[in-house]
């Protein structure tokens, strides 16, 4: 089955049944992967154990041809590389320019996006490359002397038969003016559906000693009525846990965890043997408030 996108420069691609939207944390691209298994399929999950805040995070969609490139240390959706296009139907606007049937090339690219601006010859990677503020297009060059004595004012000044017309390659979304300046794009709004954006997180020390954290941290806001609007707003908070606070007040700061672990202590249980025993508070095994979407842990 082809899956069809709306490319959206410097933003992503989406359709009725997932979205890859820059800026996305991991995890929400992670859950919304799994909630379309028919859909997407042969998933790899690339990273470095070795250097995990270092080396960037990647999402392999290998039957779909996409590459979803997340930042090692906000762990947030940076890049969409769109490797092999030929699998995939693309469409910009109300124009479709690329399906596996009719897959796009050079001339197509230039009349749906618009030749406003100059193509570029990288000799380097003998490609031809078309770019757009968010969005850049590679396709290969089959003879780069032809194109090195030809190439004067751009890719404008080539002209190509209809056999050598360049076939698209790779499309790279991305957010920014151009793939050399690529910036790190917002979490948008809409994709905290309820749950806390970590900003920042400060260590209080005392002593040489850490005792607690300061937590800046953004979520929704709605008015007083409870109504959401369709451009969600967020509002912006700064609280202080200390290492001794209780669980009521982790919560009332911090709202409900997103999971809650049990740490289990069998080593205590030896010597119990099959005896059915109330246990007391002192016994009662440790638990874990666990806030994925800041990268929490309490």
């Amino acid at each position: 089955m082809t899956i069809s996108f709306e490319v959206i420069p410097e933003c992503g691609l989406k359709n009725e049944n997932i979205e890859f939207i820059l800026g996305t944390p991991i995890n929400q691209m992670i859950s919304a992967l799994q909630n379309v298994p028919r859909i997407v399929k042969n998933i790899q999950f690339i990273y470095c154990p070795k250097e995990p805040f270092s080396k960037d995070i990647c999402i392999n969609l290998k039957d779909d041809g996409i590459r979803l490139i997340f930042d090692s240390k906000q762990q947030v959706l940076k890049i969409i590389e769109v490797y092999a296009p030929s699998k995939l139907s693309l469409y910009f606007g109300q124009e479709i320019f690329s399906t596996p049937d009719q897959p796009a090339d050079i001339q197509k690219v230039q009349g749906c996006f618009g030749a406003t601006h100059p193509g570029e010859y990288d000799d380097l990677q003998k490609l031809f490359l078309l770019k757009w503020r968010g969005i850049s297009f590679a396709f290969p060059a089959k003879d780069s002397s032809a194109v090195q004595s030809t190439y004067p004012h751009g890719l404008g000044s080539l002209h190509f038969s209809n056999s050598s017309i360049p076939q698209l390659e790779r499309m790279t979304i991305f957010y920014g003016s151009s793939l050399s300046e690529i910036k790190m794009p917002s979490q948008p709004t809409y994709t905290l559906c309820g749950t806390n954006k970590l900003n920042k997180v400060d260590v209080i020390q005392d002593d040489g000693k850490i005792k607690g954290l300061k937590i800046n941290f953004s979520c929704e806001w709605s008015n007083d009525g409870g109504y959401r609007k369709s451009e969600n707003t967020t509002k912006t908070y700064e609280k202080i846990i200390m290492f001794d606070c209780k669980e009521n007040q982790v919560i009332s700061d911090l709202g409900a965890p997103s999971r809650i672990f049990y740490k289990s202590d069998e080593k205590m249980l030896i010597q119990k043997g099959g005896c059915k025993e109330t246990k007391n508070d002192e016994e009662k095994a440790d638990y874990f408030f666990n806030y994925f979407t800041m990268g929490l842990v309490s």
